[in-house]
């Protein structure tokens, strides 16, 4: 009988030091380079008026839909953000920025498949990863409210669950399995569906059914802290023989600062 295929999936967790804020440009971005932008959403409040300036209709009538004001303003910024930034890298104006959706329901920019990009927001923090290869991250809010223990048996194996209620900081260790799990998924760009309790989180080199990635890569998951109570997790492709470069860059919260470091000038 062939065996069954497998691809590895290396997960560990990392400290991601903020590097200072630089000006984009064209040796910006390298095959091994991970940059992940952080924006703390209420300091964008403000310049709203501003950002939605660089939404399109469709992306307009979106925020509209938003029940709750706070909802609308954190979906502006980080559109217009991101929109800013994918058009500093591929040297274009922000409104030539246009998305299409692939077959898994992942967007990704048209005229420049290859620059890759994911997007994850949780209360006041959001943050935006840019690769060369596929990427998927997730961060969260670890929040004293949410019991979380009822969702343990559908979400993580027997082992998983295990480790989860062994740690010594249990709302830690639950919140960074998932982001581990959430992040891999969204890499792919597949849903959280039947599949997802089969995705791995603990530490260590896992093989995994090539059916479940519906691809043939390895690929790595690195987890990591962000400030005020915040945990994340970074999946993606792995290239042999690269030693990856993840790099966080916090998002200034003036509209001068971010044409600068977009290059962008008025545009």
């Amino acid at each position: 009988m062939r065996d069954m295929e497998t691809a590895k999936v290396t997960i560990s967790s990392q400290k991601i030091k903020e590097s200072k804020l630089t000006p984009i440009n064209d040796n910006f971005l390298k095959t091994q380079d991970i940059v992940i932008y952080t924006i703390y959403l209420t300091e964008f409040y403000d310049l709203q008026s501003e950002l939605l300036k660089l939404l399109n209709e469709k992306e307009i009538k979106k925020a509209r839909r938003f029940y709750k004001d706070i909802d609308k303003k954190q979906f502006i910024t980080y559109r217009a953000i991101l929109k800013y930034i994918l058009a500093a890298y591929a040297k274009i104006d922000v409104k030539n920025i246009h998305f299409g959706v692939s077959l898994n329901n992942k967007p990704f920019l048209i005229s420049h498949p290859w620059l890759h990009f994911n997007i994850s927001h949780s209360k006041d923090f959001a943050v935006i990863a840019i690769s060369l290869k596929k990427v998927g991250i997730d961060i969260e809010y670890m929040s004293e409210d949410f019991d979380y223990t009822e969702l343990l048996p559908d979400i993580f194996d027997y082992e998983e669950i295990l480790s989860i209620e062994n740690s010594n900081d249990k709302k830690h260790a639950f919140y960074t399995a998932w982001t581990r799990k959430e992040s891999f998924v969204k890499a792919l760009g597949k849903g959280i569906d039947e599949d997802f309790k089969y995705i791995p989180c603990s530490d260590g080199q896992h093989n995994i059914n090539l059916t479940l990635l519906k691809n043939n890569e390895n690929w790595q998951i690195v987890s990591f802290n962000l400030k005020f109570d915040y945990v994340g997790s970074i999946a993606f492709e792995e290239l042999a023989a690269i030693t990856h470069n993840i790099k966080f860059q916090k998002i200034p919260n003036n509209l001068h600062e971010i044409k600068n470091m977009t290059r962008l000038g008025n545009k």
